[in-house]
């Protein structure tokens, strides 16, 4: 599934169980995605670049190794970017004309969604603030991501 970003506005979202959204992407971890899951499983880890956190992926499929029966295996502790999803985070405007939105620290973010999600248009519409705060989350915890502070958690 190729993604399809268009700017986040008042559309609606409901997920469709379909698990399209756990095969053929790459998730980034946080230090924090990393030290909930690695008391779950072990062996989940992929270092890219020495700086870049990913989830391992299935090699038959491509789908994220917790993808089962189009569920995900660890729902209640997934990555801060899963549960975004289908929203996508910028710190640059991707698109022409975009509109940032602004987090309680003051920071501009460009918020997208992948209207190639199914579920898009269904269900009840985002709630922005909710998606604002997790946003600030994921900055906050990606800057402090790094290679050294990771060997003290593993």
């Amino acid at each position: 599934m190729k993604e399809k970003l268009v700017p986040l506005k008042d559309q609606r979202f409901k997920c469709q169980l379909c698990g399209e959204c756990c095969r053929n992407r790459w998730v980034p971890l946080t230090l924090g995605d990393i030290s909930r899951i690695k008391n779950v499983k072990d062996d989940f880890l992929l270092v890219w670049n020495e700086k870049k956190f990913v989830i391992e992926r299935r090699e038959w499929d491509n789908g994220c190794i917790f993808l089962k029966d189009n569920l995900c295996e660890i729902n209640k502790i997934k990555p801060l970017i899963c549960r975004l999803y289908p929203v996508a985070l910028s710190e640059v405007p991707v698109l022409k004309n975009d509109i940032p939105y602004r987090l309680k620290n003051g920071k501009k973010v460009f918020l997208y969604l992948d209207k190639s999600c199914k579920g898009i248009g269904r269900g009840k519409k985002f709630d922005i603030e909710k998606i604002l705060d997790l946003c600030e989350i994921i900055l906050q915890e990606s800057k402090e991501t790094s290679l050294e502070k990771l060997t003290e958690i593993v």
